[in-house]
């Protein structure tokens, strides 16, 4: 079956971004003047943002509700990716050459609506893309294989005629278990995943400068 659309991921796929992640609780700590150690990044590192709050408020007895550590956290994270954040090499080509070849596109991405808007507009990307699903949009995440299946109807296209692009280990089992074709892109991030990625998805890739449209 012709492939007539792509699925998309942002962070690590499209966007050299993952670094903030890594840091985002660390720096929320460093403006309250407390250094963490990498002890405390590893104990942080497999914990959800919510639940990375709640153990530094707990373990440095912090005044601030949750509320407003996640208000702290959401300008750094995007004074971060709107400063620091870039494309990484040829993903504005890639996008712009699935627009030439009239292919759908949706960009799924587990970060919030409002900053995704604000990326894709500084990178003048946001009118390429046919539909974009956010966290805030579905309560589905990508340990979820439905979360593709539901992007693939957004586009008015079924499994067979979809391909997923991705960098994460967890996003591509999932994509994998939808039934869908996965490409992967290489990134600081899945360096660990890197072997094992190549071994599940349909393809992989170095960067998006080396993808040729299907």
């Amino acid at each position: 079956m012709m492939i007539k659309g792509y699925i998309v991921d942002m962070d690590g796929t499209i966007l050299d971004s993952m670094f903030i992640w890594d840091n985002i609780v660390a720096m929320l700590l460093q403006k309250k003047g407390i250094t963490i150690d990498n002890k405390l990044k590893n104990t942080l590192a497999p914990l959800s943002i919510d639940d990375a709050l709640k153990y530094i408020k707990e373990k440095y007895q912090l005044s601030d509700t949750i509320f407003e550590l996640q208000n702290k956290l959401s300008k750094i994270l995007e004074y971060e990716y709107l400063n620091k954040a870039v494309l990484k090499p040829g993903a504005k080509d890639f996008i712009k050459n699935c627009a030439a070849a009239k292919k759908k596109l949706c960009l799924l991405t587990a970060n919030g609506r409002d900053l995704t808007i604000k990326i894709l507009e500084k990178n003048n990307l946001l009118h390429y893309f046919d539909n974009i699903i956010t966290c805030d949009d579905t309560k589905l995440t990508k340990q979820n294989s439905t979360i593709y299946q539901f992007a693939a109807q957004s586009l008015d296209l079924s499994v067979n005629e979809c391909i997923v692009i991705e960098d994460a280990l967890h996003a591509i089992y999932s994509a994998k278990k939808a039934g869908f074709i996965v490409w992967a892109v290489a990134d600081n991030s899945n360096i660990h995943d890197w072997h094992k990625i190549k071994e599940i998805s349909n393809a992989s890739f170095k960067n998006m400068k080396s993808i040729t449209l299907s």
